[in-house]
């Protein structure tokens, strides 16, 4: 089958087409890939970047992981799935007997595998994962809409970790991009007024297209929430999507006395935080969040996708096909949003709708 692989420790990817395919363990299924998007931790693997060392990447391995597609084949000891179901992938591979897994914290898994990077993945026609890993779609769900479910189920997390009733409340989303967008999306499907911080002016539009007040960054920020916000004199819950330093103490100020921060993207480097004025004074909460709560996260963001509340085809920018994997890498640095591969070839009815290549 054909496949992208990563099989050295530099930068670039190997295009094969003749990978067999693995033997299923008794536990397992075969998906046959519909779509597979693209995402930052991707261009990582692609450079060879610290972040994925630190995640453990391992050599060689198919790369890939936000993904969804049919199940043609399952083994012995899978009573939950058969031939023709509809799927998307859960990529934290959880081992479901650790401390964390019995406590309900699959997604924080002790040992857990990371599709695409410690375990092989979906930038491949065929694809073969725990059975356990598998999340039914509801009919509603195109397998494109299916392989945003993981990278949004992380916005759809970060949200159910504040813990907070967002009906009438103020939200500030720092970056906009894929995840940034999908919690705008949900944020307002909750009754919040979304507020959004994105110096990129493509993306910046793409967040007002979908409802949000779009703010300064830099030193007006502060002063426009307050104005916006009124007598709270800041936002209830700040979601910091970016993974930049600069915007997560700019997030920490934005937030109202006893409000939430909620810090989603990777940052590369330590934070400078003073407890005093932060956490105790203004008695904010901060809190981490990662990956998607199973199956939590992903039940009450496909029911929203499935409703119309959330439309995740609106994050998709282009639509390639596998062999083009580096240049849908080369799009992330620019104005792409989601770009999604299509291991069989991009659907004849969906090439009129975005651009397929920049």
């Amino acid at each position: 089958m054909r496949a992208v692989l990563k099989t050295e420790p530099k930068p670039g990817f190997d295009l094969v087409n003749d990978l067999p395919d693995r033997p299923l363990d008794p536990d397992q299924v075969r998906i046959d890939v519909g779509a597979v998007s693209v995402c930052g931790t991707d261009r990582e693997t692609f450079e060879y970047g610290p972040a994925v060392r630190d995640l453990g990447l391992r050599l060689p391995v198919v790369t890939g992981h936000e993904c969804a597609g049919i199940v043609i084949e399952v083994g012995s000891d899978v009573p939950s799935l058969r031939q023709g179901d509809r799927v998307a992938v859960e990529t934290h591979v959880a081992c479901l007997d650790c401390y964390q897994c019995r406590r309900g914290n699959a997604h924080n898994c002790l040992r857990m595998d990371l599709l695409g990077l410690t375990i092989d993945g979906a930038f491949a026609e065929r694809l073969v994962v725990p059975a356990s890993t598998c999340f039914r779609l509801p009919d509603e769900l195109s397998l494109e809409a299916a392989a945003l479910l993981e990278p949004s189920g992380s916005a759809m997390h970060a949200i159910q970790r504040s813990e907070l009733n967002l009906d009438g409340a103020h939200v500030l989303v720092s970056g906009a991009g894929p995840i940034g967008l999908a919690a705008l999306q949900i944020a307002r499907a909750r009754g919040a007024n979304v507020l959004v911080v994105e110096p990129n002016p493509h993306r910046a539009a793409m967040a007002a297209e979908l409802g949000a007040t779009v703010v300064p960054a830099g030193g007006g920020l502060i002063e426009r929430v307050r104005d916006l916000t009124g007598p709270a004199e800041g936002v209830d819950l700040v979601l910091e999507c970016s993974g930049a330093l600069p915007a997560l103490e700019a997030g920490l100020d934005a937030a109202r006395r006893e409000g939430t921060v909620v810090s989603v993207g990777l940052t590369s480097r330590p934070v400078e935080l003073s407890a005093t004025r932060h956490l105790i004074s203004r008695g904010l909460t901060l809190k981490g969040s990662f990956g998607r709560r199973i199956w939590n996260s992903w039940t009450e963001l496909s029911a929203l996708v499935a409703s119309g509340h959330v439309d995740l085809s609106r994050l998709v920018s282009h639509r390639m096909e596998l062999e083009d994997v580096e240049s849908a890498i080369d799009l992330l640095t620019g104005d792409a949003c989601k770009v999604v591969l299509y291991p069989h070839g991009v659907p004849q009815e969906l090439r009129s709708k975005v651009l397929t290549a920049s």
